[in-house]
């Protein structure tokens, strides 16, 4: 059910960013006596400049990536840190061959200032009769230490190779992408030109919309992240890994207007002491669900927080629920 809901906001999102413009366009097109045409060449510019940045982020992320993936595998399974780790809780996924299943678990380790965290990991188990990702079990873990890798956590075990068919598949995919935007410019310009060249591009025109919507998109799912959250994820992945869990007194908990589908936008004020007995404050902003509503109520709430920056802190479950 969750792959369903994942694959149906992306389809609702490209509806909008593709198709709702071309609809909104062609049903209110205008004609060219008023455009400006240094006004209409910049706004051609602007829609190659974006298509463009997002056909090499598309070929960064579908072909690149793999591979970049399996380099930094490669790296970890060398130089990575070991970790211990025991599987906490294990649940078997989808079948992907007769004899591999995935499995999904939740493990609990120590991070590398010692503090007991948990995370959360998919993995293809190629030899599921040996039960060696099941609850109770230790396994070890390849940690890149700066957290910047991609993945940045593998069990010792894995191996990275990229398939090729698959990796044909989406060579075709990222070409016929591009091929259709080439041929959307040519389509847009014999039928729209009038003799007028490119006069007929304005702001609200699918070239330039449509590419400005996904930028747009992809800015506003970032904003949101840290809307929940509070932080960005990679600084709540570098607290989580190099913070120190401790209970905050709250302070003061206020809404700050801010709300997200309906959900109100929390501002906490925390006070809290350090291994040192030394008392710091600290300010978090996040949104809030209405099922856990009763959080802004609590006296004292578990937070993590650098013992070089302890006004770097964040909430313990959201560190939990990272990914």
């Amino acid at each position: 059910m969750k792959g369903f809901w994942s694959y149906f906001w992306v389809v609702y999102m490209l509806f909008f960013a593709i198709p709702f413009p071309m609809l909104i366009y062609y049903n209110t097109r205008e004609g060219l006596s008023d455009t400006n045409p240094y006004l209409a060449i910049a706004w051609l510019l602007l829609s190659v400049i974006l298509w463009g940045i997002l056909i090499w982020r598309w070929f960064r992320n579908w072909i690149l990536m793999p591979f970049k993936m399996r380099r930094n595998i490669d790296y970890l399974l060398r130089e990575g840190e070991k970790r211990e780790a025991r599987v906490v809780e294990s649940k078997d996924g989808k079948q992907v061959k007769t004899d591999m299943i995935t499995k999904e678990m939740t493990l609990g380790l120590r991070n590398f200032v010692g503090t007991e965290i948990t995370e959360k990991l998919e993995l293809v188990d190629s030899r599921p009769g040996e039960m060696r990702y099941e609850k109770g079990r230790i396994i070890h873990l390849m940690i890149d230490k700066a957290l910047k890798l991609r993945p940045y956590l593998i069990v010792d075990t894995t191996q990275a190779n990229v398939k090729a068919g698959r990796m044909l598949l989406i060579v075709l995919v990222w070409l016929g992408l591009v091929g259709a935007i080439i041929w959307y410019y040519y389509f847009s310009y014999n039928m729209e030109n009038d003799g007028y060249g490119w006069r007929f591009m304005k702001f609200y025109h699918p070239l330039v919309l449509c590419p400005l919507i996904l930028f747009v998109s992809r800015l506003g799912l970032g904003m949101l992240l840290k809307l929940f959250s509070g932080s960005d994820p990679d600084t709540l992945l570098h607290i989580k890994y190099y913070g120190v869990q401790t209970m905050a007194e709250v302070v003061s908990a206020t809404q700050t207007g801010t709300y997200i589908n309906e959900q109100p936008q929390v501002k906490f004020e925390l006070r809290y002491q350090d291994t040192n007995g030394k008392t710091y404050t600290a300010t978090l902003k996040k949104i809030v669900s209405l099922i856990d509503i009763g959080m802004v109520r609590e006296k004292a709430v578990p937070i993590f927080y650098l013992k070089d920056k302890p006004s770097e802190v964040a909430f313990a479950e959201d560190l939990a629920d990272l990914n």
